[in-house]
């Protein structure tokens, strides 16, 4: 009779080298640092969530809104320490473009993230404003997914790497996955190709940056 460990196991994947939870506060460096360090070196980066604006795009306060949505357990120090955390990496990934050296970034934003606060409703207008500011970027785009879409990709947040390597050679692409029991990554191959594959087809779906704007601008 196969044994509850047994069974457990033979859910594992056969190649678990190239995958795997990333680290938590409680058994490593927070996320933060890492995501940090892999942003330092992607030369492209894409990005989707469906109820939030994503964490490179956030405000210091619709950051806080989102901790306290996402971890509502977490003692107000904790949620302070870990959104200026947060706050160090959105600082470093918008000094690129400070120092002459921008990524080129795409986000997909699912409608009720623009539309539904989770924080302050003065804390929300400043983070509409602040995508506007962003869309002018050179290299970086924002759209808007309608919620009447339905898209293979769009269940889950995401987002993908395009790493630099040494002597302007490409460094591999990773795939990034956050969920409700822990955030994942891969650079399996076959992982990162069905990542863009579902982030392509919702591009194509989604609103284009002129729209975007305009619907971002309405909804402020």
């Amino acid at each position: 009779m196969t044994t509850p460990d047994e069974a457990i196991n033979g859910l594992r994947a056969a190649d678990q080298r190239r995958q795997g939870r990333v680290e938590t506060p409680d058994t490593g460096p927070i996320t933060a640092e890492r995501l940090t360090e892999v942003e330092a070196i992607a030369h492209t980066i894409r990005a989707w969530n469906p109820s939030i604006i994503p964490g490179l795009l956030q405000t210091i306060r619709y950051t806080l809104g989102a901790l306290a949505l996402a971890t509502p357990a977490l003692p107000a120090e904790e949620t302070q320490r870990r959104a200026h955390q947060r706050a160090a990496r959105i600082d470093a990934f918008l000094k690129r473009w400070v120092d002459g050296d921008p990524v080129e970034a795409r986000f997909v934003i699912g409608e009720q993230a623009i539309t539904r606060p989770i924080a302050a409703p003065q804390a929300h207008r400043r983070q509409l404003r602040h995508l506007l500011h962003l869309v002018d970027l050179d290299s970086l785009s924002i759209q808007v997914m309608p919620e009447a879409v339905t898209t293979p990709g769009r269940l889950g947040q995401f987002a993908l790497y395009a790493l630099r390597g040494d002597a302007g050679r490409e460094g591999g692409r990773l795939g990034y996955v956050e969920t409700p029991v822990g955030a994942w990554y891969t650079t399996r191959a076959q992982d990162v190709a069905r990542l863009y594959a579902g982030f392509d087809d919702m591009t194509a779906h989604a609103l284009s940056t002129d729209e975007s704007r305009t619907f971002i601008q309405e909804a402020l």
